[in-house]
């Protein structure tokens, strides 16, 4: 009993607790309930702002390795690139590797003379005429031959091909024959596809263009043909060379044997329609330089130059064949002069001026360089 008592007062007490203060008012005097002064409550403290602490960079991962890696040495610092030096002047090759036969030491205190403008070597007087010492003339430029399946070869070597049959209708007018030596005739000109033949100002006879594959660019290192000089479209003459025409020399066989029966070999085959003539003027292994109008072009092998000459000889009808100027352009090298008239395919007498070089070669007067321009210039 007496402990159920306690109990309940134990009960009744904590409900009293818990009650807030407003139930227990108390009424004074004039029966208004007075609330119990509230406490100031003070403020909250206020929250010291810490700063975050800092993230701390994770380290990598690094892939497990079977084996450790092989630990890195300390590299020895670099030195110091040197610095670069300034490059003198070019060092040049010795001029004694590349002097040629005819090279003559300088004086210094000699007066330097002022280039020639002329192209073309004057004749030098001052050097005596080198005498060709051959078994005779005649044999200088003789020639012997062998018939043989692919034509005609003679013992230096060179070959006059037989003729062949020509298909085209255009190549017809230029071959009465019907049969044509020189393989490489072209129509029309394409540049640097073909060039003008070494007969092309011979209008209206001979096919004016060859191709280029036939055509080598070897410019000679001296121009010694004979330059012609127009007046506007008309040639005048030949340029002046202001010494001897040695056509005009009596003793010219003895000085330089074998030089005229040269130049009667040239008027043989032009006039009188002989290749034998121009045969024994050939080296085989010397190319043919051709000038046009005074100017090269290109240069052709003999045997090229054969063939063009006698399709050539075989299409024009020769009214005359001068060759009248023959003078010396260096030791042992001579150029001759002249001119040809011919009948074009409308029977028109019309002229070409021609100019040959004729060099001693092993004791041989060979063919070297051959000129060629138009009485007066005119288009294809």
């Amino acid at each position: 009993m007496r402990f159920n008592k306690i109990a309940s007062a134990s009960l009744l007490a904590g409900l009293v607790i818990t009650l807030p203060a407003t139930t227990f008012a108390v009424p004074q005097n004039s029966g208004q309930f007075i609330h119990p002064p509230q406490q100031r409550q003070s403020p909250p403290p206020q929250r010291q702002s810490t700063p975050p602490p800092q993230r701390q960079p994770q380290q990598q991962r690094q892939p497990q390795q079977s084996n450790p890696p092989p630990q890195r040495t300390n590299p020895q610092p670099r030195s110091a690139p040197p610095q670069r030096q300034e490059s003198g002047p070019p060092v040049h090759a010795p001029r004694d590797i590349v002097r040629t036969p005819n090279f003559v030491p300088r004086h210094e205190d000699a007066p330097r003379q002022a280039a020639d403008p002329v192209s073309v070597q004057t004749p030098n007087h001052q050097t005596d005429r080198r005498r060709v010492t051959p078994t005779s003339p005649v044999i200088v430029n003789q020639r012997s031959f062998t018939h043989t399946a692919a034509g005609r070869v003679y013992d230096n070597g060179l070959i006059l091909h037989h003729g062949v049959n020509v298909s085209q209708a255009w190549q017809r007018p230029y071959f009465p024959k019907g049969k044509a030596h020189f393989n490489g005739y072209r129509q029309s000109f394409i540049r640097g596809s073909s060039y003008i033949s070494p007969f092309g100002f011979y209008f209206g006879v001979c096919v004016p263009f060859i191709s280029a594959d036939q055509c080598r660019i070897f410019p000679p290192s001296v121009v010694f043909i004979d330059v012609p000089v127009f007046n506007g479209v008309v040639f005048t003459s030949f340029a002046d060379a202001a010494d001897q025409n040695l056509l005009n020399d009596p003793t010219l066989d003895q000085e330089q044997p074998g030089l005229l029966n040269a130049v009667d070999a040239i008027t043989e085959t032009f006039q009188g329609g002989n290749i034998e003539g121009l045969v024994s003027l050939i080296d085989p292994n010397t190319s043919i330089a051709i000038y046009l109008n005074g100017h090269y072009q290109y240069s052709l092998t003999s045997n090229d130059y054969v063939d063009l000459t006698r399709d050539a000889i075989l299409s024009m009808h020769t009214v005359n064949f001068t060759l009248n100027y023959l003078h010396q352009r260096a030791p042992g090298v001579f150029s001759v002069a002249g001119k040809q008239t011919y009948r074009d395919q409308n029977n028109q007498i019309q002229t070409t001026y021609v100019s040959y070089v004729l060099q001693d070669i092993s004791g041989h007067w060979t063919l070297t360089q051959v000129g060629n321009a138009p009485a007066k210039k005119r288009k294809f």
